[in-house]
């Protein structure tokens, strides 16, 4: 096949076929051919025409181009270039380049910081609370709220429920295909049960359209979530709960893991809910904010003790 930048769009679709074939999500593929399709604008600017002429220096220099021309953060600017990386990758096995310019790639270095935002537990009840459950959306959302707090899961993987992905009697909730193409099982508590419970008793069968789905959460027009309209439901809530707009779906699974390690729970059965691969990523919840800190500090030191 020719590397050609006017075959670039077939070389793209091939790469997502290699993907799926190895088990990504299609988000992740989504993702991946978007950041090539941006780089290959990039060149395209420079006057490279064929992918067999992209050298190490020409990725450098679109590297600093992300860095220095662009407003992305540092953790955007590593996900285009882990597409990149990918790409190359798949060039260089597939016998389309005669070397791989993407192997010496350096990510930028993210410092491992906090969520920007974690909720009280007083802050997360004000926002469970705030749909109106006399309505139909009310509870649909009000639903969709007690999983996220009461699980911890994504986004993606709260669109992907099924309704036989809720084990009522076992009081567990099945993820298939969670982040890395993983399934895991986890527990889901009473009050999220109940509001599954009632939402798919008198709400579901009202918007099912196809009455072959099995989706759980459906759209007033009977159709599966997209991704956008998550966040967007979540931020609507935070917004009349009186909470920072910019809350979402992921802000709840931050406070979700925040409340439990405060509570006591190990961090290694947080990491398995969680569904990450490595501890390290859930040990950033180990930094306890100041104010409790200075709660120690006060009931603990011996001077604040009358010593």
């Amino acid at each position: 096949m020719s590397t050609n930048l006017k075959k670039i769009p077939l070389i793209i679709g091939k790469y997502g076929l290699y993907l799926e074939s190895r088990g990504f999500s299609y988000r992740t593929v989504k993702q991946y051919k978007g950041c090539v399709a941006l780089l290959v604008e990039h060149l395209k600017k420079e006057g490279i025409n064929d992918l067999m002429e992209v050298d190490k220096y020409h990725l450098r220099g679109y590297q600093d181009y992300l860095y220095n021309e662009t407003d992305l953060t540092l953790s955007s600017q590593g996900a285009r270039l882990c597409g990149v990386i990918s790409f190359f990758k798949y060039l260089d096995k597939a016998g389309l380049i005669l070397y791989n310019p993407a192997s010496g790639i350096e990510l930028p270095k993210i410092k491992d910081q906090l969520p920007r935002k974690i909720l009280s537990e007083r802050e997360i009840k004000k926002l469970l609370n705030t749909p109106d459950i006399d309505t139909a959306l009310g509870l649909r959302d009000r639903a969709m709220l007690e999983v996220f707090y009461s699980t911890g899961i994504r986004n993606t993987e709260l669109r992907n429920l099924e309704l036989y992905d809720i084990d009522f009697d076992r009081k567990e909730i099945h993820i298939r295909d969670g982040k890395g193409g993983k399934d895991r099982n986890l527990p889901i508590g009473e009050i999220a049960l109940v509001y599954i419970k009632e939402y798919t008793e008198t709400v579901r069968p009202k918007y099912l359209k196809d009455k072959e789905s099995n989706i759980l959460f459906l759209s007033h027009h009977g159709r599966k979530l997209t991704d956008d309209v998550v966040p967007w439901i979540v931020q609507k809530y935070a917004k009349k709960a009186g909470l920072d707009e910019k809350i979402g779906a992921h802000t709840i699974r931050h406070s979700f893991a925040t409340h439990l390690l405060k509570r006591g729970a190990p961090i290694r059965y947080i990491q398995e809910m969680l569904g990450h691969t490595s501890l390290d990523t859930t040990q950033r919840y180990t930094r306890v904010e100041i104010q409790d800190l200075k709660k120690v500090h006060k009931k603990t030191h011996p001077r604040e003790n009358g010593i």
